[in-house]
């Protein structure tokens, strides 16, 4: 039995990777794909699956742990921004859908207790595939992106009183469902749940992440999204809304990034099977039986939530292309409409010809989500063109600088974008670093950079440079790859300890690559040749030969200048001294020549300051006026008979070998 059950997951995931691949080279959506995947494995198909109740089970779990994902990205304070969207907007989208959908299967021949049974069905949208075609398009936090989590979390909410509302539409052998006062004690259940784990969550994290074992915080990611699901299931609310919930409350933990990171794969994994299951619904002899009502059925529901959702964006206030894309997202019927379906079934509402043609309608709607979703974003870049072309309404970083890695290298970097007024943000996995740098004013985020969420997170899409200083290769290889990947545009400059790196991390997508190994190497090479008095024009010559042969290339900084302080390095005996000229000493008022400093000592006046700058050029002619600032530079032994040409007194002063 579990070898079967194995094999035939195996050959699900299979086939989903097969599907994607070919979906992808046509450029169409890979949810659709997943769709027709389920289409071809389903019983109205070749029938490659026999476990169809395991499938929508782990199907299930796919929703919850997407949810919980999404959740992850609303933190409470973007919740409570949203309550207008929710309350008013959701509530109007709901309402409306749920009467004029009963009215149009009332005037279609149906009774009226399964033509309001069909209004609650289509009311409610495909939450899955709304916020997954969000986070891929990295739209999530955008005005429409926010409608449509509003109007999602809305339809949630709904799902209570319509459960309770179904046994009285049936005629069959339901057990009566939830009293309103048994909902009402659930709620407040609900409510005292999230206030406990609000106040203890912070601290079962902080315990955990002191540990820094990644395997910890995963299990513990678990332990809260399915904990959660479980709990707002046994009091009557769906197992993705507890996920939601779940996630809602880590969005406001330092660790949301890494937590949606980790839950990313997981994500994928199971949502694909959600729409492979939800493909498996479809029999497409329906479609041949009765193909007029299925076309006719399946533009009214996607015109028809369109419009009421833009009717509802539009009471809030939206403007137009915010109203079209969220009209266009939510055009679809949604995954807990087949769970109404089956509580519908036991109550005997819905049966025969209708159900058929409502899941046929379902299961296109949806596989049409992928295809609005891009229609409304080319429709909206029209829209927005014409109306305001310069204003994206997204108020997130952009053209900023993305550094990986805060160690001395990252610290380097980010003091001197900081001070140059250049915009930043750092990811980092030390857990305690980032609690302390955040303290200190540092945009730093604890988070996984070879995920693709935190990437997204720190705005890669929108970035123009990414410095990776972390001593990992293979991190940073895989950074380098997915940023090449999601954001072709970003500058990727990165570090290597050792020179043999190098090629590696160029093939994987670096512009840029600076061996430690190699510039350290340059760095000595330097030093020993001015040690023996070498040009520096012979000096970065050989520079640049090193440098090519090591792979380093002329991309990497420019041979330094060397400093006067260090001057004694090279020759041996020679030292400068900086004094200020004071007015009663003999070289006040006269000028280098008639002073005669190089006759009578054998120092040389290399520079004067005079105020607030230094003179252009000093030349014999050069007058030395009191309060003056001179630096000499002689034989270490004569520099006190300099000293006392610009000093009352000859007191020593600091001589600076």
């Amino acid at each position: 039995m579990l070898e079967q059950v194995l094999l035939e997951l195996a050959l699900l995931f299979a086939l989903c990777v097969g599907v994607a691949v070919s979906f992808h080279r046509l450029r169409l959506p890979p949810i659709v794909g997943f769709l027709v995947a389920g289409v071809l494995v389903g019983p109205n198909g070749i029938g490659l699956v026999r476990h169809e109740e395991m499938v929508r089970e782990l199907a299930e779990v796919g929703v919850v742990v997407l949810l919980f994902a999404v959740g992850l990205e609303v933190p409470l304070g973007q919740l409570a921004r949203l309550r207008r969207t929710i309350a008013f907007g959701g509530g109007l989208q709901v309402v409306g859908t749920v009467g004029l959908g009963a009215l149009a299967c009332a005037l279609a021949g149906l009774g009226w207790h399964q033509a309001l049974f069909l209004g609650f069905l289509l009311s409610l949208s495909s939450t899955a595939a709304s916020t997954k075609m969000l986070v891929d398009h990295g739209e999530f936090s955008s005005p429409h992106g926010r409608v449509v989590l509003g109007i999602n979390i809305a339809q949630d909410l709904a799902v209570v009183p319509m459960i309770l509302l179904i046994p009285m539409l049936g005629t069959g052998a339901g057990d009566g469902g939830t009293t309103p006062l048994t909902a009402l004690r659930n709620l407040g259940i609900l409510v005292l749940v999230l206030a406990v784990a609000r106040w203890l969550l912070p601290r079962v994290i902080d315990l955990v992440c002191r540990t820094r074992s990644r395997e910890l915080f995963v299990l513990l990611l678990a332990t809260l999204c399915l904990s959660s699901a479980v709990v707002t299931a046994h009091l009557g609310l769906s197992l993705a809304l507890g996920a939601f919930l779940a996630g809602i409350l880590l969005a406001d933990s330092e660790h949301h990034s890494q937590a949606a990171a980790e839950v990313e794969p997981f994500r994928d994994a199971f949502a694909s099977l959600f729409f492979v299951s939800i493909g498996m619904l479809f029999d497409w002899r329906t479609i041949a039986a009765a193909p007029v009502t299925v076309a006719a059925a399946l533009l009214a529901v996607v015109l028809g939530k369109a419009g009421i959702v833009m009717f509802a964006a539009w009471r809030l206030g939206q403007p137009f292309w915010v109203r079209l894309r969220a009209g266009l997202a939510l055009a679809q019927v949604g995954e807990f409409s087949f769970v109404l379906v089956q509580v519908g079934k036991q109550e005997r509402i819905l049966e025969g010809q209708a159900e058929r043609v409502f899941l046929v309608v379902a299961v296109l709607s949806i596989a049409c989500t992928p295809l609005l979703y891009a229609l409304g974003r080319r429709l909206a870049l029209r829209a927005r063109a014409g109306a305001d072309p310069g204003k994206s309404g997204d108020e997130r970083l952009h053209d900023h600088a993305i550094v990986v890695g805060y160690g001395p290298t990252g610290r380097a970097v980010v003091s001197g974008l900081q001070r140059l007024g250049v915009p930043v943000v750092v990811s980092e996995l030390n857990a305690a670093t980032v609690k302390a740098e955040k303290e200190r004013g540092v945009p730093i985020v604890l988070g996984d950079a070879t995920r693709v969420a935190v990437l997204r997170a720190m705005g890669i899409e929108r970035a123009r440079t990414l410095v990776l200083a972390v001593n990992d290769g293979a991190a940073c290889a895989r950074i380098a790859q997915l940023a090449r990947q999601i954001a072709p545009q970003v500058h990727v400059l990165a570090r290597a300890v050792y020179i043999a790196e190098a090629a590696g991390l160029r093939a994987a997508g670096a512009h840029e690559v600076v061996p430690q190994e190699l510039e350290a190497s340059v760095e000595m090479l330097v030093r020993v040749l001015r040690r023996f008095l070498v040009a520096d024009d012979e000096i970065g010559r050989l520079v640049r030969e090193v440098r090519a042969a090591g792979g380093g290339g002329d991309r990497v900084a420019a041979l330094p200048p060397a400093e006067a302080a260090r001057i004694a390095e090279f020759v041996p005996g020679i030292a400068f001294a900086v004094w200020r000229v004071e007015p009663s000493c003999s070289a006040a008022g006269q000028t280098l020549a008639q002073a005669g400093v190089r006759r009578n000592t054998g120092c040389s006046v290399v520079a004067v300051r005079r105020g607030e700058r230094n003179l252009p050029v000093v030349a014999p002619e050069t007058v030395l006026a009191p309060g003056d600032t001179v630096v000499v530079i002689g034989p270490e032994a004569r520099l006190q008979d300099a000293a006392a040409m610009f000093v009352a007194a000859p007191v020593p002063r600091e001589v600076r070998p």
